[in-house]
């Protein structure tokens, strides 16, 4: 993988695919962390502007990463998507 991060490049986005998914594999609890901490699968049970800002900053993180890793996406579609938006 390179050292730049380029969301645009379909290479990148399976360089991502792969080591998101390995990690998944040989360590389950860094993903388990990250969707427990991120709030994957938590209601937002708060009315403060700031602190919704932050959890759905958080949120952006793991749904990434969850993006990242599915292998029903093509990395060109995600790419794609990038390219339109970024």
């Amino acid at each position: 993988m390179s050292e730049t991060i380029n969301l645009k490049d379909k290479n990148c986005i399976a360089d991502l695919n792969v080591a998101f998914n390995d990690i998944a594999r040989e360590h389950p609890n860094v993903i388990a962390f990250l969707e427990m901490y991120c709030g994957f699968t938590t209601p937002l049970n708060i009315s403060d502007p700031n602190e919704i800002s932050y959890s759905s900053g958080k949120r952006d993180v793991i749904l990434m990463i969850k993006t990242l890793m599915r292998n029903d996406i093509l990395p060109e579609q995600i790419a794609q998507y990038y390219e339109r938006n970024l």
